[in-house]
């Protein structure tokens, strides 16, 4: 059994027991919105998706970096330049069940 759900702006792929990493910030609380639920033949979409429930819980203090994401601006008329850039920091999020 799988579910498909957007947290944080973006969807995840979820089966009870795997994490996932979400760009949000740790103190906010998680809030996931199921788009699509399917068990073994049967998909469910929609409004019926909608009644399911995803129990998803924060693994302690766990906190990763992301990729950097790098500017380069040089400057006219100078010899210096300046490097902008700043690293995401992403929170492991685990699913703990799924249900319909």
């Amino acid at each position: 059994m799988y579910a498909v759900i957007k947290v944080a702006g973006k969807q995840h792929r979820v089966e009870k027991g795997r994490w996932f990493l979400v760009d949000q910030p740790e103190g906010q609380e998680l809030t996931a919105e199921v788009l699509l639920v399917a068990d073994g033949k049967k998909v469910t979409l929609g409004k019926d998706a909608a009644k399911a429930t995803v129990k998803l819980s924060k693994t302690g203090t766990v906190r990763i970096r992301g990729e950097r994401s790098m500017k380069f601006k040089p400057k006219e008329a100078r010899s210096s330049k300046r490097i902008l850039g700043y690293r995401r920091t992403l929170v492991k999020v685990t699913c703990d069940s799924i249900s319909l």
